[in-house]
């Protein structure tokens, strides 16, 4: 299965099962709106514990569900994960999102530091050293994603375990076997659909009243990428252990 072939079976598997779609898109705007929530402020401290637990819950559960596409399609699966094994999937999500912070913890400090720094200027050198550290660290993130990849789909082939995400051996054995310009063609298709879709739905929102445009992006468009992603990935994976 080559690469044309792989983004029309992802393309067809996401469109394969809509309520399964707009289900996780259910789950991305509850998970949202929790968020929301929280950061407008002026809720009760009980309220504002219940959606702080909310908002976690339900974006492990996100993070849970597309590792199952990924983990399910590496052994074999045709079919989208059913609403299920939520105990499971929480667990598999909580993993990912452990996996997640420490590959990509560097990169995120440097960006930060840049950041919150950004607007106490006390010089040109001082801005210019703010924002090479916001870039490099963009680079260093785009860099990690690669191999992060490669580290997810081993997590993948062993089930799941934290162990075999670290397991640098084997993923940068995982990494020439797939390609570092098959991984950057994934990377490259994910930032261009998102960044698409990102500038398209401003616009519709200008145009489309009433928040629909949120509800949009939420219910389709997220999910719809999520899952291509995941597909594509798990087939990739696949190919290499046949």
């Amino acid at each position: 299965m080559d690469m044309k072939e792989i983004i029309i079976n992802s393309l067809r598997y996401t469109a394969s099962n809509w309520i399964k779609v707009l289900l996780l898109g259910l789950v991305i705007y509850l998970a949202d709106i929790s968020n929301e929530l929280y950061f407008l402020g002026g809720l009760a401290g009980e309220v504002r514990y219940i959606v702080i637990g909310a908002g976690f819950i339900l974006g492990i559960y996100q993070l849970g569900f597309i590792y199952r596409i990924i983990e399910e399609t590496t052994h074999g699966s045709d079919k989208m994960p059913k609403f299920n094994k939520y105990f499971n999937t929480f667990i598999h999500g909580l993993k990912e999102a452990m996996v997640t912070v420490i590959y990509f913890i560097i990169p995120f400090i440097l960006i930060l530091i840049g950041i919150l720094f950004i607007n106490d200027i006390t010089g040109p050198k001082t801005l210019e050293i703010e924002f090479i550290l916001i870039i490099f660290g963009l680079f260093l993130a785009s860099l990690t994603y690669l191999f992060y990849q490669a580290a997810v789909l081993n997590m993948a082939n062993h089930h799941g375990t934290v162990r075999s995400a670290f397991d640098l051996k084997k993923i940068f054995g995982k990494v020439r076997k797939i390609g570092l310009k098959r991984l950057g063609f994934i990377y490259l298709l994910t930032v261009v659909f998102a960044f698409t879709v990102e500038i398209t739905l401003t616009d519709a929102k200008t145009m489309i009243p009433y928040g629909l445009g949120d509800l949009i992006s939420a219910f389709l468009i997220a999910p719809i990428i999520l899952i291509f992603i995941a597909r594509t990935l798990g087939l990739i994976n696949k190919k290499l252990e046949t």
